[in-house]
Formats: structure tokens, C-alpha cells, sequence
């Protein structure tokens, strides 16, 4: 693991795999237009964990304990995939259903954003 294992690091790829787990989870039900087993918006839910996740992210890079070079790559990753996020949100919102790809492409890109913070980018 590049990203260093302090209870900070830990927690910060917790939140952020939770929250990949539930825009999985948002995606299917969005695809197979089924609606939520309880009244909750999960696409709001999902993308608050992502920022969570990217506030611990950046509390990590401010402390400095835990300076890879990983970090400063995957928080620019998550950003972008958080504020692309954020308009496939309000153009569901708006315009209802959005082609797959484009909602599979947000999560590959978030898929990758933690592969670079475990992993780090390739040499």
C-alpha cells in the first residue's frame, strides 16, 4: 500500500470505497429504474461520503504525516470525478436518464482515483 497505514490514511479509503459502493449501488437502481427501498436520495448520500472522503484526503496532505506521492494525484482525481459527479447528478435531476456510458465512465474514474491512492501511480 502507497498511501500510509495510519488511522487517517485507513479511514480516508474506507469512506471513499463506501461511497464507490454506493454509487454502485445508485447506479444500478438508476439503470434498472427501480427507486430506493427507503426514501433516500443515494445519489446525494454517495456523492456526500466522496467529499468526505476527499476532505480526509486533504486533512492527510495539510497534517503532512503522510506525504506520498500518491496522495496529491488521487485528490485531483476524486475532485474531478466529484464535480463530474455533481453534474450528472442535476442533469438526472434535470433531464431524467442519462446515457449508461456516461454513468459508467464517473465510476471507472472513481475505481481509478483509489487504484492511484492504494496503489500510487505507475513508475
Amino acid at each position: 500500500m502507497v498511501i500510509a497505514e495510519t488511522w487517517l490514511g485507513v479511514m480516508a479509503v474506507i469512506v471513499l470505497t463506501c461511497a464507490i459502493i454506493g454509487g454502485a449501488v445508485t447506479a444500478f437502481l438508476l439503470i434498472a429504474d427501480k427507486s430506493a427501498p427507503v426514501k433516500i436520495d443515494l445519489g446525494l448520500l454517495h456523492g456526500r461520503m466522496g467529499i468526505a472522503g476527499i476532505i480526509l484526503l486533504a486533512v492527510i496532505l495539510y497534517i503532512g504525516k503522510e506525504a506520498t506521492l500518491s496522495i496529491e494525484p488521487a485528490i485531483i482525481a476524486f475532485m474531478i470525478t466529484a464535480v463530474g459527479g455533481a453534474v450528472l447528478y442535476f442533469l438526472i435531476r434535470r433531464k431524467g436518464i442519462l446515457s449508461n456510458k456516461v454513468i459508467f465512465m464517473h465510476g471507472a474514474f472513481a475505481v481509478a482515483s483509489l487504484g492511484i491512492l492504494v496503489f500510487g501511480l505507475p513508475a
